[in-house]
């Protein structure tokens, strides 16, 4: 594998997926935060993410 399929998997697939998961566990299972607000607090953090992470790839891949 490429140095760069490496970093697309790494900030694009399982960043988020843990990013998710410890997230739901965290605010759902031990805080006892409702699922719809755990949910929208999630997505909203991961889209900001996939925005910045996006600009920064793009720009790298021009340099190159």
């Amino acid at each position: 594998m490429t140095k760069q399929r490496t970093y697309f998997l790494g900030f694009f697939v399982l960043f988020p997926i843990f990013f998710m998961i410890i997230s739901f566990l965290w605010k759902y299972v031990f805080r006892g935060i409702e699922l719809g607000e755990v949910l929208t607090d999630t997505l909203g953090i991961l889209a900001i993410y996939y925005f910045i992470v996006s600009v920064f790839f793009s720009f790298r891949m021009r340099l190159q």
